[in-house]
């Protein structure tokens, strides 16, 4: 995972989605943990999503449980100081208590006032008109960025409402009309979303992004009545559609490494089952066909990880 991807083709702008599948259960947190020990250690933000508090069949809620793990303003000021080098503007900073674009003026010896009014102009022409990122998210990037640069009581208020609307803490339209925001966050734009937080995130400098998807939930036949969501059939069947959408995404997704993590009952061909076989779609784009019953071939789209040993 991490020489043939994290380190090369992911970085470098590629995307992938992997089924690992734990044959002991005791495997799963090791490889979320793996995953995570790798990523962050080659320069990617991580996030996890977990099918039993998350509606995963649900792509808005998916992207919401994603957006609240993003460190939203760290990003923003990222942007904003990566895009003052782009301009030939000294960028190495201290912290301080100054908004950032005083900081900046001090740094380059210019007068603040100029640094504001030569951050808006680069905001709005790297960031306001880029056609990579979907309109709404192009507006909140802004006033992200807007914010991250002024600072002060407004720039926090501005800071909260619109990290509220990305991880739907406020679904009130009426909060971000002000900012010239008038959709929610829904199944019909979430995905639009999710890949333009993608390159938000190549843009702040980091490697890329790697979830961590566990699904172990979805494939339980009857609801334990637990306090944990239970997915009917159908909703099962939405899930999985949803992880097929991510397959076919992934030319327009730069920089993403999605690990799935299912149950072995995901191995079931069976059509009636509650496995991958349940719905062709994703079967026919995960299953492989042909494999060593003692050897994994860890470039394919399903691993199965096993921590017995085969003696020969």
């Amino acid at each position: 995972m991490r020489t043939e991807y994290l380190e090369t083709f992911i970085k470098e702008g590629g995307s992938s989605i992997k089924f690992v599948v734990p044959i002991q259960e005791r495997l799963r947190s090791e490889i979320d943990t793996g995953v995570f020990e790798v990523a962050e250690r080659s320069g990617y933000l991580t996030t996890r999503v977990v099918a039993d508090f998350t509606r995963i069949h649900m792509i808005d809620h998916l992207f919401f449980r994603i957006a609240e793990q993003i460190p939203w303003e760290l990003l923003s000021q990222q942007v904003n100081i990566r895009l003052a080098a782009g301009k030939g503007y000294i960028a190495s900073l201290d912290d301080g208590p100054e908004p950032l674009y005083e900081r900046l003026a001090s740094a380059n010896q210019i007068d603040p006032d100029f640094m504001m009014m030569e951050s808006r102009r680069w905001i709005a022409e790297h960031i306001l008109h880029q056609p990579a990122l979907s309109k709404e998210f192009r507006i909140a990037a802004t006033h992200l960025c807007l914010a991250a640069m002024s600072g002060g009581p407004d720039g926090e208020t501005r800071q909260e409402v619109i990290t509220d609307w990305l991880t739907g803490r406020n679904k009130a339209i009426s909060a971000v009309k002000p900012y010239q925001i008038f959709s929610r966050v829904s199944r019909a734009n979430a995905r639009h979303l999710f890949v333009s937080l993608l390159y938000w995130i190549r843009l702040a400098g980091f490697s890329g992004l790697v979830v961590t998807l566990d699904i172990s939930r979805i494939t339980l036949p009857k609801n334990p009545r637990d306090g944990k969501l239970f997915y009917t059939k159908a909703q099962l069947l939405d899930a999985y559609e949803v992880l097929r959408q991510f397959i076919d995404s992934t030319d327009r997704m730069k920089g993403c490494l999605i690990v799935v993590l299912p149950t072995e009952e995901f191995l079931d061909n069976e059509s009636g089952g509650r496995g991958m076989g349940a719905y062709s779609a994703l079967r026919y784009r995960v299953f492989d066909e042909v494999h060593d019953q003692r050897l994994v071939n860890p470039m394919a789209a399903l691993i199965r990880v096993s921590a017995e040993e085969h003696v020969q």
